[in-house]
């Protein structure tokens, strides 16, 4: 955070350590936080840098950034929908939140990577919502 209590959004998702930004993708009620450039430019990078690391030999983790690269997509999707339906107060729209969708995304990306359960998934999600 700057002095001005402001934030640039790329230096959040790009610079913070994976468990910072994930938990910030997963805050709820946040739709203008991070912008579709700040976004789209760190699911780019990590992408590209999970499959770098997968591909190695070298022993890594991965689930860190595959729960990032979840997250962003989610968040992306929500961020679309959120531009079609605007933001939605009401018990029916109150599932096109960015937060949930980036938890939701995370879950999906996780489990179709590293197939995972449906129960261990639904655990997840249940989780953080």
């Amino acid at each position: 955070r700057y002095s001005n209590q402001t934030f640039s959004q790329a230096a959040a998702l790009l610079v913070e350590n994976g468990k910072q930004g994930i938990m910030y993708l997963f805050k709820r009620g946040t739709h203008e936080e991070f912008g579709y450039t700040s976004l789209c430019t760190a699911l780019a990078f990590y992408f590209i840098l999970s499959c770098w690391t997968a591909g190695s030999a070298v022993a890594s983790g991965l689930v860190a950034p595959m729960l990032y690269t979840g997250a962003l997509y989610g968040r992306i999707i929500s961020l679309i929908l959120v531009s079609i339906f605007g933001v939605q107060t009401n018990e029916y729209g109150a599932w096109i939140d960015p937060g949930l969708s980036a938890a939701i995304g995370a879950a999906s990306f996780f489990s179709g990577v590293s197939r995972l359960t449906i129960s261990l998934a639904m655990i997840m999600v249940s989780r953080f919502s």
